[in-house]
């Protein structure tokens, strides 16, 4: 307790030594909202009695400090007694200068050296990387942080951290330390000057460490991963789970932006690691970081890299997607550490689309049996180069992860994560009220989320996000069913979308465009289809559909009965409550909706092997490639036998039309060759209609307050645990 209020005091003197007017105010600051970053750090100080505001009840977080202001607060951190020697350590800082004694203390007990001929800049403003080295000195991690001599910090402007503080930087950012934080575009802005919220919150992490507190937490999840091999599965519950396992060399923020994890940096035409070559190819370099190891402790290489491509493109196995490997037409290894790639076409988010896979366990058994992959024991028992391992997998109930201690990115801060997997809503929301799930997202629909807030708000926060994910009704072109496309209009005029997205409490609108809502390029073309039973029966009739004679029910053209089973997920309740919904608007259509559900896995076989009708699940937008939401509607996209039931183009829709412009848009190199690609595949979309869009839905997070970390920032493509890493029980 002495220690934590010398520094306490640090705090104090810090906010009040450039003003005489700051008075103490009870726990907040008008300038300081719940939502500022920094605001627990600051509120913790607060509540202590520690922070003092200016008269007008601000904090003015962005306020800057000067580099005496920060020795001063390192000497009371400290608790070091004041230093007064007869001759100044720097000619700058003189004995008649209030911040002297502080200076020289610091000085003496080595936490700072001066800026070079023998000054200090006192009054110079401190920046944020020597902010980092001033305080992982106090931390006592100085000889570490001289061992460093690259920068491993996954932020876009390492290169921009100078060569002193390139250790200090690196151990500032790592799970157990967190002295900083990036900003949105992913720049740690070391030379920045540091600001008042910056230090509260590197202080206050200083003082009591994020590792200090609980080192486990409890995550709901409603699936359980289909496996834990994304090569070969295209779940999001598989994707999210290998998120606690795999880092990537290139990853990207919820915000859409990129930055370099496993590589070293973000290959761009500012930075010389990307080319355009005239007729359209494009080359770029890839370097991994030095001195990483898979989680068995083997080193990762370039090799690694090169082989995860061969995985990829074999027709052995059953490859999900082989974007963007397949874009790739030459591979050379430069060093173990880098390779050159050249590319048929190039876009932002083709580096984070490759996944990198361990050769030296998987490279054999390759060699041996290619379609071996498929049933590989590294399908729920994988080695990769992420925070976690997994620890125990009881398949179907919970996975618990451990800490993987030799994380290049550093040690986590949780020692175990339970991911625990519960379908049942009443379930989960028993193990929330009782304390035991920290963590739940996408699994309550609206009204419940609101009856647990009303509940439960002192105890967890609840997000409501707006999702890039919607529900769909996949339909087989290829089937009677679903060939005409005045079938497919009809099904558009005869579902109301809006009251069927309100009632079944997953979302306020319907999906308007296969794009999402919160791309650029976005076109709401599918408003047109209002809700209009008699639009959509005339469009039937007009399609050789018939009625019989007590006109109930309708047959299609080929005489077989108009009854339509439905599969989705097994106990997914809010798809039972669109089903129900929808029965009665296509009953006067003359069609029989039946409920169908079944396990998730076997649906989506069902699709990839073109054996259904229609199915019922969910899909995901990309705000910010919106290529990726419309590629399932290029025709080479179609599962076939010949090449290797490969593709996202389950519907088996073909449109020249629709080809030509979805290349169009892989092509475009502007702004304005994108939005003209992207308007006519919305408008083609409108008229063809190769699916059904149903709700765009919204997300409710419900997380047991204390929890620091957690970034509610909703999308589809990038989880919720994307940085579960830094996760903290805030003390």
């Amino acid at each position: 307790m002495r220690r934590f209020l010398s520094v306490v005091l640090a705090v104090v003197l810090l906010l009040t030594v450039c003003s005489p007017v700051l008075t103490a105010r009870a726990a907040s600051f008008k300038d300081v909202p719940a939502s500022y970053w920094a605001s627990d750090e600051i509120k913790a100080l607060t509540d202590k009695k520690v922070i003092t505001g200016y008269a007008d009840g601000t904090f003015k977080p962005e306020g800057k400090v000067t580099r005496e202001e920060f020795a001063k607060m390192i000497v009371v951190a400290k608790g070091l007694s004041l230093v007064t020697p007869a001759k100044p350590t720097f000619t700058d800082v003189a004995k008649s200068r209030w911040s002297y004694g502080y200076v020289e203390a610091a000085a003496k007990a080595g936490y700072i050296v001066g800026i070079g001929g023998g000054k200090f800049g006192p009054t110079a403003q401190i920046k944020r990387q020597d902010m980092a080295v001033l305080l992982v000195r106090v931390l006592g991690q100085q000889s570490a942080a001289s061992a460093i001599k690259e920068p491993v910090t996954m932020s876009n402007d390492e290169s921009s951290i100078s060569s002193y503080a390139i250790g200090a930087m690196t151990i500032a950012v790592r799970p157990r330390v967190q002295l900083l934080r990036w900003d949105k575009f992913r720049n740690l802005n070391p030379t920045v000057s540091a600001t008042r919220g910056d230090c509260a919150y590197a202080i206050y992490n200083t003082i009591v460490p994020p590792a200090s507190g609980k080192k486990s937490v409890t995550i709901a999840e409603e699936n359980a991963p289909e496996n834990l091999f994304p090569l070969i599965s295209d779940s999001a519950y598989t994707m999210k789970a290998v998120t606690f396992l795999a880092s990537a060399p290139i990853s990207v923020t919820p915000y859409g932006i990129t930055y370099p994890e496993m590589a070293k940096y973000v290959p761009s035409l500012a930075n010389g690691h990307l080319i355009r070559n005239a007729d359209g190819t494009v080359i770029s370099d890839v370097e991994l970081r030095k001195g990483m190891t898979w989680s068995d402790g083997k080193p990762v290489t370039i090799d690694d890299y090169i082989f995860s491509h061969k995985l990829y493109m074999s027709d052995d196995i059953q490859v999900v997607s082989r974007s963007p490997m397949d874009l790739v037409t030459k591979i050379q290894k430069i060093n173990d550490y880098k390779c050159r790639i050249t590319w048929k076409s190039w876009d932002a988010y083709i580096p984070t689309g490759w996944s990198i896979y361990p050769e030296h366990i998987l490279g054999p058994q390759f060699t041996k049996d290619p379609k071996s992959i498929n049933t590989s024991d590294f399908n729920n028992n994988p080695v990769y180069c992420g925070p976690y391992v997994v620890k125990t997998n009881v398949q179907g109930q919970y996975i618990t992860y451990a800490a993987n201690k030799n994380w290049f990115g550093g040690q986590p801060v949780f020692d175990t994560i339970t991911e625990r997997f519960i379908v049942d809503t009443n379930t989960l929301l028993i193990n929330m009220l009782t304390g035991t799930i920290d963590v739940s997202s996408e699994s309550l629909p609206l009204d419940l989320a609101q009856q647990f807030e009303a509940k439960m708000g002192n105890s967890f926060n609840v997000y409501y996000n707006k999702g890039t994910s919607c529900g769909v009704m996949p339909w087989n072109i290829s089937s009677p069913w679903f060939s005409d496309k005045r079938v497919r209009q009809a099904f558009y005029y005869g579902i109301d979308r809006a009251l069927v997205t309100k009632k079944a409490m997953v979302g306020n609108d319907p999906v308007l465009s296969p794009i999402s809502s919160g791309s650029a390029y976005y076109k709401p073309v599918l408003a047109k289809y209002t809700y209009d039973p008699d639009k959509a029966n005339a469009l039937l009739d007009a399609a050789g559909w018939k009625w019989n004679a007590a006109h109930t029910q309708r047959t299609l053209p080929d005489g077989t009965a108009a009854v339509l089973k439905v599969p989705f997920s097994q106990g997914a309740a809010f798809r039972e409550r669109e089903i129900t919904l929808m029965q009665p608007m296509l009953t006067k259509l003359g069609i029989t909706m039946q409920h169908d559900p079944m396990d998730f896995d076997a649906l989506l076989d069902s699709e990839t092997n073109g054996t259904f009708i229609i199915t019922l699940h969910g899909v995901s937008f990309d705000n910010y490639d919106p290529y990726g939401s419309v590629l399932s509607f290029r025709s080479d996209q179609i599962p076939t036998q010949a090449n290797g039931m490969q593709g996202q183009n389950v519907t088996r829709y073909k449109s020249a039309d629709m080809d030509k412009w979805l290349y169009a848009a892989q092509a475009a190199t502007t702004s304005a060759a994108l939005n003209e690609a992207y308007s006519h595949i919305q408008d083609i979309f409108a008229e063809d209609l190769p699916t059904f869009y149903l709700e765009q839905r919204m997300y409710p997070d419900e997380v047991r307050k204390g929890l620091k970390g957690y970034d509610h920032f909703f999308s589809s493509t990038v989880y919720n645990v994307w940085n579960v890493q830094y996760w903290y029980w805030f003390k």
